[in-house]
């Protein structure tokens, strides 16, 4: 388990994004009640796969750190044909290991409501299943979409850490 220092310097050094950008999407969640707050330095609260899935779902959804906090909860009920919730089943990937070894890359469209996680085939090699995530209440927006992923990888990195 990692505290949040820890994850945030983490996901920036693997994404690129700045630690700054990182630390305001946590303030704002923290803010929101949707991440663990607590003490600092060794006082501070573990991060586990919630928080994990709740940062993945901020950084690919929201273009502005101040609208995190209304992204994660619009990404979260985006809903497969299987009925299945994306924030569900990105928090079932940041809770086993061997569920985010099969994932290669995630990407949210994000003024667009989408999302897709491309599975591994049986190889590894190459994408096997995509399974589709996409908001029935909200309409399709013309124009450029704009899309954020992350690399299975990256994922895999960020689960060791909080497992």
């Amino acid at each position: 388990m990692a505290h949040r220092t820890q994850l945030n310097t983490q996901i920036a050094n693997l994404t690129g994004i700045s630690k700054h950008t990182i630390d305001r999407i946590g303030v704002n969640l923290n803010k929101g009640g949707i991440l663990h707050s607590g003490g600092r330095g060794r006082h501070a609260p573990d991060m586990g796969p919630e928080d994990l899935k709740t940062i993945i779902l901020a950084m690919l959804g929201s273009e502005s750190t101040g609208k995190v906090f209304q992204t994660v909860f619009k990404l979260h009920g985006l809903q497969s044909k299987e009925n299945q919730n994306f924030g569900d089943v990105l928090l079932d990937i940041c809770s086993d290991i061997d569920k985010t070894s099969q994932v290669m890359q995630i990407s949210v469209l994000r003024n667009y409501p989408q999302a897709t996680i491309y599975w591994k085939d049986a190889s590894g090699a190459r994408i096997g299943k995509m399974q589709d995530f996409k908001s029935i209440s909200e309409q399709e927006q013309p124009g450029m979409r704009v899309i954020a992923s992350l690399s299975g990888t990256v994922l895999l990195e960020l689960v060791k850490l909080v497992l």
